[in-house]
């Protein structure tokens, strides 16, 4: 009778343990995904970002050729500027600036295609 109790104990046993390590072997997997989950969302949110910002870029493009058309040298309301924060200072000092209609509708268009090539290879990377 107690040689039949041990053995089922250790039958029991093993079985519990077995269940345990699947569990923990499940739960491994299951953070896995999770992450890769995660990983994709937030590819999908700078895709989104991207997409927004080509379109933002699209429309001020068109408001610039209508500058063009006009035969308008400098922007009246868009310029493009560059800043830099000197170490010891709070705040950021404009170096230069950028006004011309053409140079900007060339930076907007290079823009776009660099922004292009970015949601494309998101893309790749979602549908991986």
């Amino acid at each position: 009778m107690k040689s039949i109790e041990k053995t089922s104990t250790k039958i029991v046993d093993n079985s519990i343990k077995l269940e345990k390590e699947k569990i923990e072997v499940l739960k491994s997997e299951l953070e896995k995904k999770l992450q890769e989950l995660n990983k994709k969302k937030k590819l999908a949110d700078n895709r989104e970002i991207f997409l927004k910002t080509q379109s933002r870029l699209q429309i001020l493009k068109k408001e610039l050729e209508e500058q063009t058309n006009e035969n308008v040298f400098e922007a009246q309301n868009m310029k493009i500027v560059f800043k830099a924060k000197e170490k010891s200072d709070y705040r950021d000092d404009d170096i230069f600036a950028i006004s011309n209609v053409n140079l900007i509708i060339k930076f907007i268009e290079t823009l776009n295609e660099e922004i292009s090539l970015k949601v494309k290879e998101i893309e790749n990377q979602l549908i991986a």
